[in-house]
């Protein structure tokens, strides 16, 4: 289960729905940074993986809803 919950994510504007498809592409953002910075990184050896934070193997899921969390994601309501 993830912390933080998901009623602690949502809001009026936000639902769970749009929660899981912000998640979703936030997850796919962080996956695609990491990999970049891994094909950088073996072409160029003065590398630091700085997008990824505190647990290399965390989920990028996990990681995107602490994203959302912490405010460096946000949903964009249309």
């Amino acid at each position: 289960m993830l912390y933080p919950s998901v009623q602690d994510l949502t809001n009026k504007d936000v639902n769970r729905y749009m929660l899981v498809i912000a998640a979703a592409k936030g997850a796919r953002y962080i996956t695609y940074k990491q990999n970049e910075e891994d094909e950088y990184g073996e072409m160029h050896r003065e590398f630091d993986k700085s997008y990824v934070e505190d647990d290399p193997n965390e989920k990028a899921v996990s990681l995107a809803v602490n994203k959302f969390q912490k405010g460096d994601f946000s949903v964009i309501v249309k």
